[in-house]
């Protein structure tokens, strides 16, 4: 379905006199509050397990998020691209509301995290809905733009998250934090009725028949993304790897200082705030290729270079290259598949490129664990190898073929 003229009469009154379409501010707003609420319920938990001495609760928490995004995200993508991804987005948010509020009311933690993975899955349904959504509400011409402020909020709502949940968690219990979780998912419900009427949704490509493998399909099919999506998963493998044996590792170089060790982790958060807004500006947000192989090699290059050297005054400007190449890599990512994926399998192939980060993650988290056969420094430096190999044969693998990746349109 071609969509480009129907996107744009509804919004027209939106749009006027300002840069960003106001029903994109609105939506990614809704958005990062909702990214904020997801971080303090997750965090709530983790501490609740803590504080409390569950056997294996943390591990319990991370399993629930990232299991059901991996086994059940091709089946909701496909679900997303076949009917209004408005619909769909709004059916998902209210019952990751009501998962949470019901998590919420009860009082065991197996059933709080039972409820959790629950979230987790209409969570995919939304994100992928979102992700579909976010090029009507900004327009052709804005759609980069709003995937770099996306992303600079999302690293801000991650530095803002775990200091919040830990001063909430401590004064009212981890019952307040699930809560203002419901509470968001809410609020971006009425961010998507706004951004989105109800009168765009025959906008929105959509397919009447689905096939579950369409996602991975159109990832592996798209120029850019395809080629890159190694190196890509890659670099995912290796901040997860790192996040476990950088505590390790980090605290170690900090002489045991959890202010400096803190420090570090919002280091890496505050670079890629300008790495994502230097992706989002007129000239960067059409170079995908080049913020892509960019963003990885600068993840390697820090990881490695942290590593070789355990000294903290040069693990800071590490982290903020890293952290910079980080936020540059994600929006070139969104702006590629937004432009190189077609609209009618948005949905599907955000939500099979949501399974493929949360297998890395998991994956990673596996092989940061201590271990007596590598060092947690040398984890860290395995980590930045990791990317920077799988660059090198994404490059061979290009030259091999022939693809002119490097030669995209300037518009």
């Amino acid at each position: 379905m071609d969509t480009q003229k129907t996107r744009r009469a509804p919004f027209a009154a939106l749009r006027r006199g300002t840069a960003m379409p106001v029903a994109a501010q609105i939506l990614i707003a809704g958005t990062l509050f909702s990214s904020l609420g997801d971080t303090l319920a997750s965090l709530g938990l983790v501490l609740h397990a803590a504080d409390h001495d569950i056997r294996f609760g943390v591990t319990e928490v991370m399993l629930a998020q990232l299991v059901p995004t991996v086994v059940a995200a091709p089946l909701i993508g496909s679900v997303v691209d076949r009917f209004s991804a408005r619909v769909v987005c709004l059916w998902a948010l209210l019952l990751q509301a009501l998962s949470l509020g019901a998590a919420t009311a009860v009082g065991g933690f197996h059933a709080r995290v039972a409820l959790i993975a629950l979230a987790a899955l209409a969570g995919v349904a939304s994100v992928a809905a979102g992700f579909k959504m976010l090029p009507v509400a900004a327009g052709e011409s804005h759609t980069g733009r709003a995937n770099s402020l996306l992303t600079a909020g999302m690293s801000v709502a991650g530095l803002l998250g775990p200091p919040l949940a830990g001063f909430l968690n401590s004064q009212w219990g981890t019952g307040v934090l699930l809560a203002a979780d419901a509470v968001s998912f809410l609020v971006l419900a009425g961010c998507t009725m706004l951004a989105v009427p109800s009168t765009v949704d025959v906008a929105i490509g959509r397919r009447p028949t689905t096939r579950l493998a369409d996602g991975y399909r159109a990832l592996r099919d798209a120029p850019v993304v395809g080629a890159l999506m190694p190196a890509l998963a890659a670099a995912m493998l290796a901040t997860s790897i790192e996040s476990v044996a950088g505590v390790f590792y980090l605290r170690g170089v900090a002489d045991g200082n959890d202010t400096v060790f803190g420090l570090f982790l919002a280091t890496w958060a505050l670079g890629s705030i300008p790495g994502a807004l230097l992706a989002g500006r007129a000239g960067w947000e059409n170079r995908h290729t080049l913020l892509i192989i960019g963003g990885v090699l600068a993840i390697s290059l820090g990881l490695i270079l942290a590593g070789l050297l355990p000294v903290v005054w040069v693990i800071f400007p590490l982290f903020l290259l890293a952290g910079f190449g980080n936020g540059a890599c994600n929006v070139g990512l969104r702006n590629a598949v937004h432009v190189h994926v077609p609209a009618e399998v948005h949905g599907s192939a955000w939500a099979c490129f949501q399974a493929l980060s949360r297998t890395c993650i998991g994956l990673g988290y596996l092989l940061g664990t201590p271990n007596s056969l590598v060092s947690s420094r040398g984890q860290v430096i395995v980590s930045g190898v990791i990317p920077l190999v799988a660059m090198a044969w994404a490059a061979l693998v290009i030259l091999r073929r022939g693809e002119r990746t490097l030669t995209e349109p300037s518009a």
